[in-house]
């Protein structure tokens, strides 16, 4: 869970998406025999219980009001009824994160990504060069990596980046011949401070429409909604009153 996104939609929808696959690889694994059916049901009432429990987490609504539904008598069909409605709202909550995905990414010009490398450097000597403990300056390197690793795509979204430099940070907060390092204050602002104009410059290139909280997800079928009545059997004679005829 560590690898989740900060933001609460952007960490709902990978929930999602491992419960389905977890779902999917039990199904595909399973027999077909009464053990194989019930190893089924378990995967899918787990996947339901482990949404609405994030969901909850998260405060998303419709699923953080859900109530659990009992294991026994979950079956296929209570699941898919559950199913149906959460693949209305998952859709709706990609293309929310697409949008803000594509807000945030920005095309950075190469001689201004060489020079954050030039500053990432800068940062990664100094870590090299402190003494802390082994541990601390994996995870510094592992955060340094990443940073450079975002560098490498066409497009760069900048909140993680600067995300990954205020984890940086932290780490070096810890450190007491970084915390008072000035030249390494002075490299984090100039990583900052360079990150924003990009941003700034992306933003003015693209004419962006002003940014505009996440609207509220719609359910699938209005409030009032009833389910139509299953057709009757003809061979009994139990047939509904209203002829479409």
């Amino acid at each position: 869970m560590a690898e989740l996104p900060d933001d609460s939609r952007a960490a709902f929808g990978m929930v999602l998406r491992r419960a389905d696959t977890y779902v999917d690889e039990v199904v595909r694994g399973s027999s077909d025999d009464y053990a194989g059916a019930y190893a089924c049901d378990t995967a899918r009432h787990t996947a339901v219980n482990t949404i609405i429990a994030s969901a909850k987490r998260y405060e998303i609504e419709p699923f953080a009001s859900m109530t659990l539904p009992p294991r026994k008598g979950f079956d296929f069909e209570k699941f898919i009824e559950f199913k149906v409605d959460l693949d209305h709202y998952a859709a709706q909550l990609a293309l929310d994160n697409s949008i803000r995905s594509k807000r945030d990414a920005v095309a950075i010009e190469p001689k201004v990504k060489d020079r954050l490398r030039q500053h990432v450097h800068g940062i990664k000597t100094l870590i090299d060069q402190a003494d802390m403990p082994e541990p601390l300056r994996a995870v510094l390197h592992k955060r340094i990596a990443e940073f450079e690793a975002a560098l490498d795509k066409p497009r760069v979204n900048l909140v993680a980046l600067a995300g990954t430099m205020v984890m940086i940070l932290a780490g070096a907060a810890n450190v007491a011949t970084l915390l008072d390092s000035p030249v390494l204050q002075k490299l984090v602002v100039t990583i900052m401070t360079t990150i924003g104009e990009a941003k700034a410059v992306d933003e003015a290139k693209r004419e962006l429409p002003p940014f505009q909280p996440p609207q509220a997800l719609l359910a699938p079928r209005p409030p009032n909604f009833s389910r139509p009545k299953k057709a009757g059997n003809p061979s009994t004679g139990d047939l509904d009153d209203d002829i479409p005829f």
